[in-house]
This record gives structure tokens, sequence and C-alpha cells, in this order.
């Protein structure tokens, strides 16, 4: 199990002060690691969270010193802490090692997510403070995305001054191209008819486990459900914990006995096939783009 796995486990199960509480079958059964959950144009607009971690705080350091270079004092922020829910698959794609160390670590978030204080709190009725950090109307650049989709930023906030050092110009219109195009794959895979035929067999297991659920995304709405009507009572916590380990082991069984992420595999290569037609330079521009960002963020 990861460090990271293993903290979402611990706050799963005993942060809750809930030891013992787990689905019947101990740990995943060992074999080869599982290939990478598919995702859009091979993920290339997604930062697992080591990466994304340091890519913040290069981010976070260049913006400090735009600020510096106004004349202002901008403090780095880290991210919040505890967010076992960054890394979820657009598809809700699931292993049994991933069910049994955390579910689908909705309430471990819940229950660890610790957003940070706020560094640079005493200058929120700074006017010009603001205005340097993140920009003014009077430089809004406005880009056309696919879809009829449209993005902005200012162009003389430290913000995009640091993105732009860090990944270079083209990146903040390169990355939101694919941001859009990504959905566009997302929507269409869930449309295909052999999506929709490994939904209904998955349907159909669940329900022999136990576990009723008719689309895909029932399991975690229910649990999300649970633990909004729980609150902060310990006892409903608990329960709800057991709910979500429960239901994860016998849909992350159910996906798997269905071959889900073949299925999702194919009909994502001819979505990308369709949606990606003429973006090819796009998308080995914004692979650059983001190596070297990565390298950057990664020297000491």
């Amino acid at each position: 199990m990861t460090s990271r796995r293993r903290t979402a486990a611990v706050a799963l199960l005993l942060g809750l002060g809930a030891a013992g509480c787990s689905t019947s079958g101990g740990t995943a059964a060992p074999g080869p690691a599982p290939l990478p959950a598919p995702r859009p144009f091979q993920g290339v607009t997604h930062y697992p969270g080591s990466q994304l971690t340091a890519l913040h705080a290069a981010e976070e350091d260049l913006v400090a010193a735009c600020m510096k270079r106004r004349g202002f004092t901008y403090r780095p922020q880290p991210l919040p802490t505890g967010n076992h829910l960054a890394d979820v698959n657009p598809y809700g794609l699931l292993t049994v090692a991933q069910a049994v160390n955390d579910g689908y670590g909705i309430t471990s978030t819940t229950l660890s997510m610790r957003p940070p204080a706020d560094a640079n709190a005493a200058e929120a009725a700074n006017t010009r403070w603001k205005d340097a950090l993140l920009g003014t109307p009077a430089h809004r650049v406005n880009l056309a995305m696919p879809m009829q989709r449209e993005f902005f930023y200012q162009a003389d906030s430290c913000v995009s001054d640091a993105m732009s050092r860090l990944y270079g110009p083209e990146y903040y219109r390169l990355f939101n191209t694919f941001q859009v195009l990504g959905d566009a794959v997302v929507q269409k895979v869930r449309t295909d008819r052999r999506y929709l035929a490994a939904q209904d067999s998955w349907s159909a297991c669940m329900k022999d486990a136990g576990s009723p659920a008719k689309a895909f995304g029932d399991p975690r709405a229910t649990v999300d459900r649970r633990l909004r009507q729980a609150g902060q009572d310990q006892a409903e916590l608990h329960a709800v914990a057991g709910v979500e380990l429960k239901l994860s082991r016998a849909d992350a069984d159910c996906q798997a006995a269905t071959g889900l992420t073949a299925v999702v595999s194919a009909a994502q290569t001819d979505a990308e096939k369709t949606l990606g037609a003429g973006y090819a330079d796009e998308l080995a521009a914004l692979r650059t783009l983001r190596e070297k960002a990565l390298a950057t963020a990664d020297r000491p």
C-alpha cells in the first residue's frame, strides 16, 4: 500500500474512531500492478498528487517573486491537505485495491481535508495588492475554445505571469483547450453503446451483490447523501464509512467482472479520434510544456 493510500485508510477507519470497520475479503489479492485507468488524451491535463504539489509550490514562489517586483508582499499558500478525491477517475473507474484501502475517498476526505490558513488575509482590503495579484479587466484576454466555449485571463496579473514563466505563454490556451475536449470525450464515452451495455451488466452484478444501482455514479451519490445526513454524529459517520466500503468493494468487483476499463479504453480511443481530430500539434505542444514545467518544479 502506498503511503498516500495508507493515510487514506487510516483516515477512513481510524479517524472515525471505528477501528476494525472493513468489508469482507480483507485486502486485495496479490497480482501484477494494474495499468493506469484511462483518461482523455492520456491524462495530459491531469497531475497526480505529488506532481500537483510540486507545481503548486513552484507557481506560488513565482507569484511571490512577481509581487515583490511590483513592491508587494505575497506569502505562498500550500494546497489543502487531506483531499483523497483529487485523483478520482473521470469515468468513475475503481480498482479493488482502491476500494479496500479507502473506499471512494469520500468519507476520509470529509474527515481529514484541512484548508490552510490564509497567509495573505491582511491584504484582503488592499485593492492595489489584489489588482497586482489577479489583474484588471482592462487587460483581460479572451480565448476561444472548442465547442464554442471561451476562457479568459488577466494578462497583467502575477498569477498569469507565474503560469507563463513556469509552463510557457501558450499553456493556458492549450490546457483549457484539452480540458474542454477531454470533457467532451468523457460525455461521448458515457453515451457509447458499449459503455451503456457494460453499465447494464454492472447493474445486474451490483444487484446480485446486494447493492442495487442502475448507473455507475449511483453508489457514490448514495455515500454523499448519507454523509450529508450524518452531519457530525460519530455513530452515523461510522455507519457511512461502512456503507462506503461495502458499496465501493461491490462496485470495484463488478467493474472488474464486466471488463469496464477495457470498454472505456476502446470507447475513449474512438471518441478521441473524432473530437481530437485536427489537434495533434496542440496536444504535442501541451505535452512538451507539461514536461518542462514538471522538470522545473522538481529542481531542488
